[in-house]
């Protein structure tokens, strides 16, 4: 019988979560699911309160509880979802800002708005890591989605050394999804080539059951005579013969997408003002004492197939036989040009409660350029929180591909501070 605990079980991404548990619930054998949150606010007890209706009309395939208190929620967990938010949506909204002041991408994941959510985070799950050790069960496994979950997997595994733990993202299954559905079949079906970082990756093969289709996705997914001749992000993956995650928009078209930025705060506030709206309006569906399923108004606040990528990995990390899934784990030669040790987003064989990566021999000599020098952005990043370090953050900033230079580094380290008090220091 198994036990999952939900860091951040306050979240309105909640109820998607929970029906996929409800539908996986005998395979997983689970029995128990514990919403743990530091929110007293109306907002937990409204997400909560849904989950539990979730269940109770699903038939009570296991029962949900919820509270405030670590050692209880995390006492003999066999699973630990990571999906709090540090610094909650207005944290994002400053990274979303700040950084267009100085004419540079204001993102949650990348650049500098993933600097400051990431000196945000790392304590928090220092604290939360620490807190597994010592409560959890022996093997307990951490499945993380909090961001940046490319970083937060590099500090995780490499810097405190807890091994059984995977970061975890959308994108990958949506690209399996929309694979499987272009060559009709199932996902199953479908291999790639896939490396890089959390939001930024490459495809450079797509193979249907063991046959080499990629030049076919380009002709019926990435199709030229409908590539507007503004999309140069478009037009380049075709030219490269490679599929690229769409956050590598803010590396290859930089200036379009710092327009498009722009243009929106000002239209209709950052994707993270837009989202606060959002999660008003969900959380007024959810407290309907008459709802008992996650409402359709949950997919405007993004995170598609969620729930499926999440529930799917625990299935296959507790029962027998292998499976593959796209995670953030180490290296160990599996993509032979990159360091042994940097924590990628690749593919991994899955069994109970272990993921080994998939060797797919070299990264292209391009995606190697940037996932070195973000990889060296992330440990700098990791060394800054380490040692509360103003010079290792500068440094960092000033090698992200999207960071500021000398005339601006400092003056955007202060503001950053700044609407960061209690959360970090620089020194």
């Amino acid at each position: 019988m198994k036990k999952i605990t939900v860091i951040g079980g306050g979240s309105t991404y909640t109820p998607e979560l929970m029906d996929g548990l409800i539908k996986h619930a005998t395979d997983i054998d689970l029995s128990q699911v514990f919403l743990l949150d530091i929110d007293k606010s109306n907002k937990f007890k409204i997400v909560a309160e849904l989950s539990e209706r979730m269940v109770e009309h699903a038939g009570n395939k296991f029962k949900v509880r919820r509270g405030t208190d670590a050692e209880e929620a995390l006492k003999d967990a066999d699973f630990i979802l990571q999906q709090y938010r540090p610094g909650l949506l207005n944290g994002r909204i400053n990274d979303e800002t700040i950084p267009l002041k100085y004419d540079l991408i204001g993102q949650e994941t990348t650049g500098v708005g993933g600097f400051s959510c990431a000196l945000r985070a790392l304590p928090m799950v220092e604290k939360y890591v620490e807190a597994v050790r010592k409560w959890a069960a022996h093997d307990a496994f951490i499945i993380n989605f909090t961001n940046p979950s490319g970083l937060i997997s590099e500090f995780v595994i490499n810097t405190l050394g807890f091994e059984r733990f995977a970061g975890l993202c959308n994108i990958p299954i949506n690209t399996l999804q929309t694979f499987a559905d272009t060559f009709n079949c199932q996902r199953k079906d479908i291999f790639l080539n896939y490396y890089g970082l959390n939001h930024m990756s490459w495809i450079d093969k797509v193979f249907v059951k063991g046959t080499d289709r990629t030049q076919e996705v380009f002709t019926k997914t990435y199709k030229p005579e409908n590539v507007p001749d503004s999309e140069l992000f478009e037009k380049f993956a075709i030219k490269s013969g490679m599929v690229l995650n769409p956050y590598l928009r803010y590396y290859y078209t930089t200036q379009t997408m710092l327009s498009e930025e722009k243009e929106a705060k000002v239209t209709k506030g950052t994707r993270g003002e837009q989202v606060k709206k959002i999660e008003h309006e969900l959380l007024e569906k959810y407290a309907d004492e008459g709802l008992y399923e996650k409402p359709p108004e949950l997919e405007q606040r993004g995170g598609s197939m969620y729930s499926t990528a999440a529930v799917e990995l625990i299935r296959d990390l507790c029962t027998p036989g292998t499976k593959e899934h796209i995670v953030n784990i180490r290296n160990n030669g599996a993509v032979e040009n990159l360091d042994k040790n940097y924590i990628l987003e690749i593919n991994g064989r899955v069994s109970e409660k272990m993921i080994r990566p998939i060797s797919i021999e070299k990264a292209h000599p391009m995606a190697k350029g940037l996932i070195d020098t973000v990889k060296a952005f992330e440990r700098l990043t990791i060394e800054a929180h380490l040692t509360n370090s103003r010079k290792k953050a500068k440094e960092a900033l000033l090698i992200h591909p999207l960071g500021p230079g000398l005339e601006d580094v400092d003056g955007l380290l202060d503001d950053i501070l700044e609407v960061n008090k209690g959360y970090f220091r620089l020194d």
